[in-house]
């Protein structure tokens, strides 16, 4: 009887287990500062494996219903969720849960000109979300399956933040509604059939880190180190490292590079961790504002370059809308003399007011938004300020939603041990020659239209973790991170690695508020000599958005050139 009971228990537990396509490393793969070298295995299949640290069983899953779209001039897309289960710690890995983490993917394929009784037809009508499915996914791809179909050309695309998911394809991308504007249309027209948008660990779908879920995994007023450890995990190398995975698992042939990997912004920092790092994993390395300063030796090197940028945004603002030069110093006067309650928490005092800046940086349409927002501040006729008005500002600024924004900011300038960021922007800010333009209680009283408010540029200061309810809490772990100084290396020592047949291209924005062009010039100089420059001021930071197409297009071709 006690044996039945047994067996009885032992059936459940595994009928429990959850559903999944599961695989481990290939004896042979290692890894060299922290990212993955050179793979010769397939990474997905199943067996016994090990890597220098240990084991560790990968995982892939598909977790939605694949579907397809039609995208207009007779093309289809099919757009699926990805789950990869990563360790939390590549030089340490571990199966736990607690030292894992999911990271999530959504793929486009461009479907090739097919019947209903196509391959894909079929995989889309029969397969539901699970084993199947994710085993499915990776045979119809392969060329054994659909013989005549093109072969798979993989673009990833590394998002800005940090902090930041990718783009949703249908929405942001308007794949689905047949448009032409977008980077990712573009893409497809080029001939790039797979389109890999990777939301990058902590952020999206991808287990993202707010105050809610640290609070479920720690102690928020006991445990400031731990927290601080496991957000340390979350940077440009641990991001790279999860690319690499998703690479070997999507591709037929694990040892083969993505053909473009597109970087924006903080994106474009990943970027050059990977191509610094992981030799031959690149084809075609594509930055929009993103060339990092490799040169800069403290972070705050890298604000004390960027607030004349912030200055001539403003005054260029100011220029655009003169009459918001006094509309500002009367909200922020408001806002000295009482801060106001923010509908879902949170204060806006005048600093964090202030920081609506941080969207000066953006194309034309970013001068009339922040103005449109501005001239509805007051109720009319009144000196109270409206619950619109409180509502649009909590909604644009992402600090409250997305904290990885304002926790490793200044830690994306780090680049090894000895270094610690030290609240790099108010560092700046209180020693810069120009910081008494920023003075906001003096310029609020000028009556003066040549002494505005300024306000301030992407900056992260000790302040917003007492003005943003979604930080307060955290404000132990914001201090542990600025004067931590054990970071691993963001880069590696591949350098030019972009020849033989391959090649890179970026945009630097003449004008940018948020990337410096200069130290961007010299990091390609010095560490990134494969890529060429496209300098321009006809686009400001948000380029890839306002213009992706066209961007995306110009760096294609120059990349090959």
């Amino acid at each position: 009887m006690r044996l039945l009971l047994l067996f009885f228990i032992t059936v459940l537990m595994l009928a429990s287990l959850p559903v999944r396509l599961a695989f481990r490393l290939p004896n042979n793969l290692r890894r060299s500062r922290g990212l993955f070298a050179q793979p010769t295995g397939w990474l997905h299949n199943q067996g016994p494996a090990a890597n220098e640290q240990g084991p560790f069983t990968y995982t892939h899953e598909i977790n939605e219903k694949v579907v397809g779209h039609s995208i207009g001039d007779g093309l289809r897309i099919m757009v699926s969720s990805h789950t990869f289960t990563c360790p939390l710690d590549y030089n340490d890995p571990k199966n736990s849960a607690d030292s894992t983490v999911k990271v999530h993917a959504t793929v486009v394929d461009l479907l090739p000109p097919n019947s209903p009784s196509s391959p894909v037809t079929a995989f889309l009508n029969a397969h539901a979300p699970g084993k199947e499915a994710a085993e499915a996914y990776l045979k119809l791809f392969h060329p054994d399956s659909q013989p005549n179909a093109p072969a798979t050309k993989s673009l990833l695309y590394l998002q800005g933040g940090p902090g930041f998911p990718a783009p949703r394809p249908n929405v942001a991308l308007s794949l689905a509604s047949g448009g032409s504007s977008s980077w990712a249309s573009a893409a497809l027209a080029k001939g790039f059939n797979r389109l890999v948008l990777m939301d990058q660990r902590g952020t999206g779908r991808s287990q993202p880190i707010t105050k809610q879920t640290l609070s479920l995994r720690f102690d928020l007023s006991a445990e400031t180190e731990n927290i601080s450890d496991y957000m340390s995990k979350f940077r440009a190398p641990e991001i790279v490292a999860d690319a690499e995975v998703i690479r070997q698992i999507l591709h037929t042939d694990p040892a083969s590079p993505w053909d473009c990997v597109l970087g924006q912004s903080f994106g474009g920092f990943c970027l050059a961790t990977y191509l610094t790092s992981k030799s031959g994993a690149i084809k075609n390395a594509l930055f929009t504002g993103g060339v990092p300063p490799l040169t800069a030796e403290d972070p705050k090197d890298v604000y004390d370059a960027l607030i004349p940028r912030v200055i001539a945004r403003n005054n260029l603002y100011y220029e655009t809308y003169p009459g918001d030069i006094p509309l500002v110093k009367r909200i922020v006067q408001s806002l000295m003399k009482a801060p106001a309650p923010l509908p879902c928490g949170g204060m806006l005092t005048a600093r964090r007011f202030l920081q609506l800046g941080m969207a000066l940086g953006g194309g034309p349409g970013s001068f009339e938004n922040l103005h449109d927002l501005l001239v509805n501040a007051f109720l009319d006729g009144t000196d109270v300020l409206s619950k619109n008005f409180l509502r649009q500002v909590q909604r644009t600024q992402p600090f409250d939603t997305n904290p990885i924004y304002a926790l490793l900011h200044e830690s994306i300038y780090l680049d090894g041990p000895g270094k610690s960021s030290e609240w790099a922007a108010h560092r700046s800010f209180s020693l810069h020659p120009c910081s008494e333009q920023f003075n906001y209680e003096a310029r609020s009283e000028s009556k003066r239209d040549s002494e505005p408010v300024l306000f301030f540029g992407e900056m992260v200061f000790p302040f917003m973790f007492e003005d943003y309810e979604e930080l307060q809490g955290l404000e132990d772990v914001a201090q542990h991170l600025a004067t931590r100084t054990d970071w691993t290396p963001l880069y590696g020592d591949v350098r030019n690695d972009l020849k033989g047949g391959q090649g890179g291209a970026c945009a630097v924005y003449y004008d940018d508020m948020y990337v410096d062009r200069e130290l961007s010039l010299e990091a390609l100089e010095s560490s990134l000599p494969g890529v060429t420059p496209w300098i321009t001021s006809d686009y400001q930071h948000s380029g890839l958005r306002d213009a992706g197409a066209l961007i995306f297009k110009k760096l294609i071709d120059l990349s090959k050139n």
